[in-house]
């Protein structure tokens, strides 16, 4: 019996690997650098979306390559969002509330690019793998809405309030070098648009949100449903409060879209004619009130 085997957690993400490998078997030709401190190897995941790898001690993931991006319908280059700045983004999130928080989330391991045979720089992030804990939503179906209960309660009486405490008055990742990505209900398939550092009122307009609080994001003691660990940050960042969509609410992917639609149609008037001013980076407008 491997160490995988003997914990439900990597169970479930062993079968998960197993289980999209017979659906799309894409050759991993970028694999990370090997490192013995990471543990037993789990499983892997290959796609053009991001390519995951899983230890008993350490998670990976990196963008995809242009190669396995290949062409969309019509013919040209496809795209994949972002991704390179969504995992720099990712590691700026997990340090800035592993900094000011007390919230569970994944130890930041790592961040580099690692140039590949063809000349080209791939980005790489990499976490403490997180074992004692299942994602919510790989619990029993019977358990499920007493499950998520649990966790809405522990989310709006800690966790939320956490995040909201850290503020600043302009939008966008803890890291002001990087872009701004808003949640991606905002951005489509081949999305490359700049999106605008727009001011708030007041140096504390915006608070920070995790942007993906869904059930495969967070992981829970299977017994007393306790959040033991936040995974996923990649659009973290700061924003309207009322951008945070509790998502684990939704019992179908479906109701998922619904929440993620009706939300852009909201939210999308933020976009109309804000106020800009690239002159304030660097100014108080950047700093960070916790």
């Amino acid at each position: 019996m491997t160490p995988s085997d003997d914990n439900p957690h990597l169970r479930h993400i062993k079968q998960d690997c197993a289980d999209f490998k017979a659906l799309l078997d894409m050759p991993d030709r970028f694999p990370p650098r090997p490192d013995p401190g990471d543990g037993d190897f789990v499983g892997q995941v290959i796609s053009t979306t991001s390519s995951r790898y899983f230890y008993t001690k350490a998670f990976i993931k990196r963008q995809p390559h242009r190669d396995e991006l290949g062409l969309d319908i019509y013919g040209n280059p496809a795209v994949n969002p972002y991704i390179d700045m969504r995992l720099r983004n990712e590691a700026a999130a997990l340090q800035l509330v592993a900094a000011h928080t007390t919230i569970p989330l994944p130890k930041l391991l790592g961040l580099w690019e690692q140039r590949q045979h063809d000349g080209s720089s791939l980005v790489y992030l990499k976490t403490a793998m997180v074992t004692d804990g299942v994602e919510l939503g790989k619990l029993d179906p019977a358990v499920q809405p007493a499950a998520v209960a649990a966790v809405l309660e522990q989310l709006e009486a800690d966790v939320l309030p956490q995040l909201r405490a850290l503020r600043r008055g302009v939008i966008g990742s803890a890291d002001p070098s990087l872009p701004v990505i808003p949640p991606s209900r905002f951005w489509g398939s081949k999305e490359k648009r700049v999106w605008p550092p727009v001011m708030g009122a007041s140096e504390d307009a915006f608070v920070f949100c995790h942007n993906d609080l869904d059930r495969q994001n967070i992981l829970v003691d299977p017994q007393t449903f306790r959040i033991v660990c936040l995974l996923d940050w990649e659009t973290a960042g700061f924003y309207p409060a009322e951008w945070e969509l509790l998502y684990l609410k939704a019992n179908s992917r479906a109701e998922r879209h619904r929440m993620s639609l009706k939300a852009r149609d909201e939210h999308i008037r933020f976009w109309d004619n804000p106020k800009t001013d690239t002159s304030f980076i660097g100014s108080e407008k950047f700093n960070i009130i916790v």
